[in-house]
């Protein structure tokens, strides 16, 4: 580069020299200036080199960062085109909403015109069931005081056929023949085709025929109770979900009882005009007999009803069982029915019975074991254990002594047992032929005490004489495996025992 300068500024020199012809005058000067001249543009020159050079770095600095800037643009405007993007969406967003708050303001003012509305139409229901309740009281009232005015006219009725009797019995007295034509009269008609009387006027007889064969329900029945009240009416409960009520006398349908849809009747009672049946809804249900109303649904229970007992002489109170291993103890005195007792065991109850002094209830469990307990204060009282194998199926009072009871289990044995001696087995009935394989067979005691009954699962019924434990007899009749049998007084036509199997078929014995 040095060289290059020389070069040129000689050839300056050189040309500057031809062209003035002063060279002889100022050539040393000249050349001395030159020299500062040449010395000033080199140090410029070198400036301007490194100039140049930072430039050039500033430069390549700058490119960097144009480059970093460029790439920095780049993502913002990905960014942006993001934002871009959901701001958008969120303005669709916003705008449908806004659609959406519109449409639910508009259902809101109609919900609100129909809630007037429904509120003005129950104003004017609730009046109009005052009104009508206001009216139904006026005729309650009336309709109680035509009932004691015909409680009135019943008693006397009552009086008078009271002295109807006594005359007529002081008539019948003054003539002997005329008296024993009417005893004779009294015979023919009460007896059957064996030449049999029945019921309480002529004493507790064993069955020996069939008198009325009901196909009752179209499926399974699982229980049979008399009217405990002495009426001439006997209930079944079946898989169905109804408890129907009979005549004993001819077998007639009375009334059909429904229960929950779908659910199993297991236990059952009647006494006069109520009739209880528990089942797998869990609930008890208590109705009206007569009239088929629906009195009571008790709910209390966790799982299924097994079994149901009206206190001896006293419909009013209600004991139930359950798998839930309590037994409850309701009022049902009042038009809302109340949970007195709670009785707890460790085992599922599949049965039940109240003593006739209504203080005693005596339960029978799976585990095989009876169990006795005070009904007021729910203490358990006594425990019978492993009575049975397999569990107990069914247990009753003696009619004709507390302190005894007859149960059923499965293991194919029916036992009468003093509850006094310590739980001493007066008795065990078995027979090859007897069979038990329901959780819910029942068995049944005469109401004199003096027999025992039990169904077998193959179809065959068994009385055994609880004196000595003898076979008294074995009864036909069913095809099918019998669920449960009742043995009762009787009502003024003196039917006493009734079977029912898993068919549906109910059969009325004399």
């Amino acid at each position: 580069m040095d060289n290059m300068n020389n070069m040129g500024m000689g050839n300056i020199i050189w040309t500057f020299v031809n062209t003035t012809n002063i060279l002889p005058f100022f050539l040393p000067s000249f050349l001395f200036n030159l020299e500062g001249i040449e010395k000033d543009i080199k140090q410029q020159i070198g400036e301007l080199a490194q100039q140049l050079s930072n430039q050039s770095e500033e430069n390549e600095r700058s490119l960097k960062t144009i480059k970093t800037v460029r790439q920095e643009m780049a993502q913002k405007d990905v960014v942006i085109e993001r934002i871009t993007t959901e701001l958008r969406e969120s303005t669709n967003h916003s705008t449908l909403a806004e659609k959406q708050y519109d449409g639910l303001k508009e259902t809101i003012q109609r919900l609100q015109d129909d809630n007037d509305q429904l509120s003005k139409s129950n104003e004017d229901l609730v009046n109009r069931i005052v009104q009508e309740k206001e009216k139904s009281m006026k005729e309650m009232t009336k309709l109680m005081i035509l009932n004691e005015q015909a409680n009135t006219k019943i008693e006397m009725l009552n009086k008078l056929q009271e002295q109807e009797k006594k005359r007529f019995t002081w008539r019948s007295k003054s003539s002997k023949t005329k008296d024993d034509n009417s005893s004779a009269s009294v015979i023919s008609d009460d007896k059957n085709q064996n030449g049999r009387k029945f019921g309480g006027v002529a004493g507790v007889f064993p069955p020996s025929g069939i008198k009325h064969r009901i196909v009752a329900h179209p499926c399974q029945a699982t229980c049979v109770r008399y009217d405990t009240a002495g009426g001439d009416i006997i209930a079944t409960a079946s898989e169905d979900s109804t408890v129907k009520v009979w005549s004993t006398g001819n077998g007639s349908l009375l009334k059909t009882l429904r229960g929950g849809s779908g659910q199993v009747m297991l236990g059952l009672d009647m006494n006069g005009d109520l009739t209880a049946g528990g089942g797998t809804d869990k609930t008890c249900r208590v109705w009206n007999t007569r009239t088929q109303r629906l009195v009571h649904q008790l709910v209390g229970h966790s799982q299924k009803v097994t079994s149901v007992r009206f206190f001896k002489g006293n419909s009013s109170a209600v004991l139930t069982a359950s798998a839930d291993r309590s037994m409850r103890v309701w009022d049902i005195s009042r038009h809302t029915y109340r949970q007195n007792v709670t009785l707890r065991h460790s085992s599922t109850s599949n049965c039940l019975d109240m003593s006739y002094d209504g203080v005693t209830a005596v339960s029978g469990h799976l585990d095989g074991g009876v169990r006795f307990w005070d009904v007021r204060s729910g203490e358990r009282t006594g425990e019978e254990s492993e009575l049975h194998g397999g569990g107990v199926t069914s247990v009753n009072f003696n009619p004709n002594n507390n302190a005894e009871i007859l149960t059923m289990g499965r293991d194919s044995t029916v036992k009468l047992v003093d509850v006094r001696q310590a739980g001493q087995e007066l008795q065990t009935f078995q027979h090859a032929d007897f069979k038990t394989d329901l959780s819910y067979s029942s068995c049944a005691i005469s109401p004199d005490g003096a027999y025992a009954a039990a169904g077998s699962s193959l179809g065959t019924i068994f009385i055994w004489k609880t004196l000595d434990g003898s076979l008294e007899r074995q009864l036909k009749g069913h095809d099918a495996s019998i669920a449960a049998v009742a043995w009762d007084r009787g009502g003024s036509n003196g039917q006493q025992f009734a079977s029912v199997d898993i068919k549906g078929n109910l059969l009325l014995w004399a």
